[in-house]
C-alpha cells in the first residue's frame, strides 16, 4: 500500500525545497494537504511525481484537463503570494487542489472551470479536507467572474497563447497574474502586476504547462 504521507514529504523536500520555494506558509500547506484526494482514481498513486496529470475531459468539448505539477504550482503561488484575506479567482482549477491551497492560505478563492461535472469533483475534494469556503463557478475561462471581480491574484493553471486581457481586466489595483505564456521550450511563467491601471508582464521563470483551449492563438494560414 502506497504511503501518500511519506510520498508528499519527499514531495515538499525533494521537489518543492529544492526549487527555490521558500515560503514557510506554503511549504506548510504542500506538506499536509493531501493531493491524492484531487486526483481520479487511477491517478492517486503518481499524486507526489514531478509531472501534470490528467484528471478529467471537458464534456462539452473534449479537452483533456490537466492537473499542474506541484513543483510549479508551488512556485507560481510563491510568486504572486495568496495571503489571507486576498481574494483570489483561479482559472481551469481541475480538481481545485490549487484553490485548496490558496484557501488554506486564507485567501477568499473563486474556482473556475467550464465543466459542471469537473467542479463536482472539485467539490467532494474540498470537502474532503474540510474547506467549504471556496466558491465554484461554471464558465468561459476567458470571460473569468465579472461579478466577483476585482481579484488580488488571478492564478491560471495551464498555458495560454494569447494574452488574457478579458482577465487582466478583472485584476484589482496593484493585483498580480500569472500563468505559462507560450508551449514548447519558448514558454514562461508570466506574473503581470497591474499599476495605474496598466498591467505589465514580466518572465519569472522557464516552464511549460498544457495548452489551455480558451487561450489559444486562433488559426491562420499561410499560402
Amino acid at each position: 500500500m502506497l504511503n501518500y504521507a511519506m510520498n508528499r514529504r519527499r514531495m515538499v523536500d525533494n521537489q518543492i525545497r529544492t526549487a527555490d520555494v521558500t515560503s514557510r506558509p506554503l511549504l506548510a500547506v504542500f506538506d499536509e494537504l493531501p493531493r491524492e484526494n484531487f486526483l481520479p482514481e487511477e491517478m492517486k498513486p503518481f499524486a507526489y511525481s514531478d509531472r501534470h496529470l490528467e484528471i478529467a475531459r471537458i464534456e462539452a468539448t473534449g479537452e483533456v484537463r490537466q492537473a499542474l505539477a506541484p513543483v510549479l504550482v508551488a512556485r507560481m503561488l510563491q510568486a504572486i503570494e495568496p495571503i489571507h484575506g486576498a481574494k483570489a479567482l483561479h482559472v481551469a482549477c481541475g480538481s481545485c487542489y490549487a484553490s485548496a491551497i490558496m484557501a488554506k492560505l486564507g485567501a477568499e478563492v473563486v474556482a473556475l472551470d467550464e465543466d459542471g461535472k469537473l467542479l463536482d469533483m472539485g467539490e467532494a475534494a474540498l470537502t474532503s479536507v474540510g474547506i467549504t469556503s471556496v466558491k465554484r463557478i461554471v464558465g468561459a475561462l476567458g470571460d473569468g467572474v465579472a461579478a466577483a471581480a476585482p481579484f488580488d491574484v488571478i492564478f491560471i493553471e495551464g498555458a495560454y497563447q494569447k494574452r488574457p486581457s478579458g482577465l487582466l481586466a478583472q485584476l484589482a489595483e496593484g493585483g498580480r497574474l500569472i500563468g505559462v505564456a507560450g508551449v514548447g521550450r519558448a514558454a514562461q511563467v508570466m506574473l503581470e502586476v497591474k499599476a495605474d491601471g496598466v498591467s505589465t508582464g514580466r518572465p519569472v521563470f522557464d516552464a511549460s504547462a498544457p495548452l489551455l483551449a480558451a487561450f489559444a492563438a486562433a488559426p491562420h494560414f499561410a499560402f
